[in-house]
């Protein structure tokens, strides 16, 4: 609670503010990168610069950014009717990001492995295919069924460079002081 505190307070400052924005920035850049197996299944990388940014700024200003990414995400590149549900999505994994993430001092593979797996588990097989399921009609079980496969895959691999980006901005906060 006391990190979530923290980071509320420092939404007065135009620094937390402005390193948001640009990490809002670069989770649009990279969410542009997506690989696509079917129109309802594809690899992203946004969530990379999420994770940096939450590892930075905390959870209060990441919740509203993430919102703000989803939605700026749909209005660039409209995908049918903006849906909330993806939004609560992306809220969701800055509130994780951040619950593992912020002030930590130095990079700790389970809370990487962790993390992930919360949000593969939550996001990627439970609410990914729900609202899927709730827009286009499509059967829930194949949905899931679709996406598990991918995240077996994906797992190790996005374990492997969130290390990689966490282990450079430890590297840069401790340059920073």
């Amino acid at each position: 609670m006391t990190s979530f505190r923290t980071s509320a307070r420092s939404l007065r400052d135009i620094r937390v503010l402005t390193g948001t924005a640009l990490f809002c920035a670069l989770y649009m850049i990279l969410s542009m990168f997506n690989i696509y197996f079917t129109p309802t299944l594809r690899i992203t990388f946004g969530f990379l610069a999420m994770a940096a940014s939450c590892y930075f700024y905390g959870m209060a200003p990441n919740l509203i950014g993430a919102f703000v990414c989803d939605f700026l995400g749909w209005a660039l590149h409209p995908d049918g009717a903006w849906f909330p549900g993806y939004a609560l999505n992306a809220m969701f994994q800055a509130a994780v990001y951040s619950a593992f993430f912020y002030q930590m001092k130095e990079l700790k593979l389970w809370k990487v492995l962790a993390a992930r797996l919360l949000v593969v588990l939550v996001v990627n097989l439970v609410l990914n295919p729900l609202w899927l399921s709730l827009m286009y009609g499509d059967s829930f079980w194949v949905l899931m069924t679709a996406r598990i496969v991918k995240n077996i895959i994906m797992y190790p691999i996005d374990c492997f460079m969130l290390v990689m980006v966490l282990r450079l901005c430890v590297k840069l906060k401790q340059q920073r002081g």
